[in-house]
């Protein structure tokens, strides 16, 4: 008889504890708190399949899920090999001037390149030794200086000089030729260029001509000018430096 009451009261408390868990599933209440209120009451161990089965309910598929909810994976941009790795840096200011050769510079002016004259060819000295002085009428006096001063030939000696003063020598001759004034000046420009002279020519007076070399202390001026018998008037002076 007792043994039929204990049943009846283990069905009964066993049919409420079904009734509460049904009541509290449909209230909203998760299992999860109806077995927690169950297991403080009665120590009961949960089947190994009870628990796996939250586990296989959280883990679903990646296809299942949206393309949100994968995880973002970040790019990483993988060095070649044999490549520096790349460091990042922050630009700084140094107050200090950079040595570096790409270091941009103002480029220098350049030097203004400066005027030079001509090399001076090489003179000769038109005298070595003084001539001695002298006058004569009609012809050239003894020691006339004929390479310093020159007479074209078919020439008429009017008169001719030559003074000394210390190392300066003055020579000079008046004549009359047959030649043309053309052919004159032609032959004191041959003679002034192969002394290496500076030449001038001018005409100072209407019918005169006039030719003048140069060289240092050495000079010899020509007046030329047709006569009207139609002979050409030559006077030749020169002033020349002892070269001893």
């Amino acid at each position: 008889m007792k043994s039929k009451i204990l049943v009846a009261i283990v069905l009964g408390a066993a049919a409420i504890l079904l009734v509460v868990a049904l009541a509290l599933d449909f209230g909203g209440s998760t299992p999860t708190a109806g077995l927690s209120a169950d297991t403080a009451q009665s120590p009961v161990t949960a089947s190994p399949s009870a628990s796996a089965a939250p586990s296989a309910h959280s883990s679903a598929s990646p296809s299942a899920k949206g393309k949100d909810s994968e995880p973002k994976k970040q790019k990483t941009e993988e060095n070649k090999p044999g490549e520096p790795t790349a460091e990042a840096t922050r630009p700084s200011w140094d107050p200090k001037p950079s040595a570096s050769p790409t270091r941009l510079e103002v480029p220098e002016q350049p030097k203004a390149s400066q005027f030079k004259l001509p090399d001076t060819p090489e003179r000769q000295p038109v005298l070595k030794k003084a001539p001695k002085t002298g006058m004569s009428t009609g012809k050239l006096t003894k020691e006339f200086p004929k390479d310093a001063v020159p007479v074209p030939k078919a020439t008429t000696i009017v008169q001719s000089s030559v003074e000394k003063q210390e190392k300066m020598v003055f020579a000079g001759v008046e004549g009359r030729s047959n030649s043309s004034v053309e052919e004159v000046l032609s032959f004191y420009s041959e003679h002034f260029e192969q002394q290496q002279w500076l030449t001038t020519q001018s005409e100072p007076a209407t019918g005169v001509t006039q030719l003048m070399g140069s060289f240092g202390a050495d000079s010899t001026t020509v007046t030329i000018r047709q006569l009207p018998t139609g002979a050409t008037s030559i006077v030749a002076a020169g002033v020349f430096e002892i070269q001893e």
